[in-house]
């Protein structure tokens, strides 16, 4: 079976499965269901057969297809896969910016980082039965796609220091956090705090921690590049109006948002708001072309809004950081600034229903709603959690309209302000 191509490969897992589904029939047995399992004569401790080898030999081609139909940077994303057993040693240790491009042997590599060839070959090894990084030939391994775009990239290897070091510890004590303030919504009561032994959130405990801070704020820039957040997903698919518009981008970070609305619509203003230290940066690379259409404001989203009378208020991926306590107290925060047809534009995941799309994609959702868990006892939600906080913050806001654009992470939730 010619296994070089696409058509190759899946030839050869159907005609696998096909002698299986034949084999179990001729048998009298079941066939595999999510409801019962397996049936005895494909479980582990079976005895020896022909269907036993059928399925082993399907596990490893369905694992192989599916990691080579993956993007190379999500391939070795600690939330698609988990190599993390020698993925955060590999990174740590200096592996990747230490592996040539030509390939490196196990003796010159141990050498570089002054660590002995055995501990350099098993966390090679592990990591190439992944088939994520590296491939192994006989004391000498060379690069996959994905370990090239780590050596390259410093971006990803924050984001991989954050997702195993920072994000999956804080998930893994989600239980000990419910056990000791169990349906709090206090951000300080989370998986992560617990991991850490700290009374703070995350944010502020990373205060203290410089070097850690820096790695996060780097890996969350790195994430916000991702093609699935490009802000032209919203700048094109939301029917921002004609003539004069006014747009408040609330917890706006350094504007990048705000620059690319002004650059794709001139007659938009915006006014960036986020912490004095964040607005101060973005101030510093705002274009000459774009001063005064983008301008900053130093503003806490839990205080009362300052702008009143805006034609939109933005929120960009800012509620899913906070419980439904914290996000009803920043979207009231609005309120006093707001007129009647005002638009309220939440650019945050919406997390599909059971059954909506596909299980991959529902289990993706779902699985950012454990980490946002895990780290700030915060939520990803749903369309019927949407709907439920904006009926508790206030019956004023009326959820219009919930878009996604096909490629974007982000949905666009239109709400409306009746007052």
């Amino acid at each position: 079976m010619d296994r070089s191509n696409l058509i190759g490969r899946a030839t050869e897992i159907a005609d696998i499965a096909r002698n299986l589904a034949d084999e179990l029939a001729r048998r009298g047995l079941p066939e595999p269901s999510f409801a019962n399992g397996l049936p005895g004569a494909l479980q582990s401790d079976a005895p020896d057969s022909d269907a036993l080898a059928a399925r082993v030999k399907l596990l490893g081609l369905l694992d192989e297809f599916k990691d080579l139909l993956t993007e190379p940077a999500l391939l070795c994303s600690p939330e698609l896969r988990n190599p993390s057993m020698s993925t955060l040693a590999l990174v740590r240790v200096g592996v990747f910016e230490n592996f040539p491009n030509e390939g490196c042997s196990v003796q010159d590599l141990a050498r570089k980082l002054n660590l002995s060839d055995n501990v350099v070959r098993r966390l090679l090894s592990h990591a190439a039965t992944y088939r994520v990084f590296f491939q192994a030939r006989p004391d000498f391994f060379v690069h996959t796609a994905s370990s090239r775009v780590l050596s390259e990239n410093e971006g990803m290897r924050n984001w991989i220091l954050i997702g195993l070091g920072e994000t999956m510890p804080g998930t893994f004590r989600i239980a000990d956090a419910l056990a000791k303030n169990p349906n709090s919504e206090e951000p300080q009561h989370s998986g992560w705090s617990v991991q850490n032994g700290t009374d703070l959130p995350i944010f502020q405990a990373l205060a203290d921690m410089p070097q850690r801070a820096s790695v996060f704020a780097k890996a969350m820039m790195w994430l916000a590049q991702l093609p699935g957040f490009s802000p032209q997903y919203l700048v094109e698919n939301f029917p921002w109006g004609s003539g004069d518009i006014t747009v408040v981008d609330v917890g706006g970070g350094m504007g990048h948002i705000a620059r690319a609305l002004a650059a794709h619509n001139p007659t938009v203003q915006c006014i960036v708001q986020d912490r004095a230290e964040t607005i101060a940066q973005g101030e510093n690379i705002l274009s000459a072309e774009l001063q005064g259409r983008v301008r900053f404001q130093a503003h806490d989203f839990f205080e009362e809004q300052p702008v009143h009378g805006a034609d939109v208020y933005l929120l960009r991926h800012v509620l899913h950081d906070w419980s439904n306590k914290y996000a009803r107290k920043i979207l009231q925060a609005l309120i006093p600034a707001l007129k009647p047809g005002t638009k309220i534009v939440l650019n945050d995941r919406v997390v599909p229903g059971y059954g909506e799309t596909s299980n991959l994609a529902e289990r993706e959702a779902r699985d950012y709603d454990m980490y946002m868990w895990g780290l700030q006892n915060a939520q990803e939600r749903t369309r019927n959690d949407w709907d439920t906080l904006l009926r508790d913050a206030d019956p004023r806001f009326k959820l219009t309209r919930v878009s996604k654009p096909s490629k974007s992470y982000l949905a666009i939730i239109e709400v409306v302000w009746e007052g």
